[in-house]
């Protein structure tokens, strides 16, 4: 991202949505439809493209500073979430 000014500051909508500057999303090579993986960290939010092969997510938060209780409750409430919401 050579000529590129650092920090970007983006605001959070009423929907909750973010816009990833134009830059990043060229140098990424990310388009309209592509899914992220949005991972809480002590500091703010890791986004990662997903993988898709099976077992590619172990040691993803290796060297990041992060809290693991802190990801296992949230990861603890999307599947209570997830498994309400599959019930009604």
């Amino acid at each position: 991202m050579s000529g590129t000014e650092f920090p970007f500051t983006v605001k959070i909508s009423s929907k909750g949505q973010v816009v990833i500057p134009k830059p990043i999303r060229e140098n990424l090579g990310l388009n309209e439809g592509d899914e992220l993986l949005l991972i809480p960290a002590k500091d703010g939010v890791l986004m990662k493209r997903p993988s898709r092969e099976p077992g590619k997510l172990r040691g993803l938060l290796k060297g990041i500073d992060v809290d693991v209780a802190e990801c296992e409750a949230i990861l603890g409430e999307a599947k209570r979430s997830l498994a309400k919401s599959v019930v009604r």
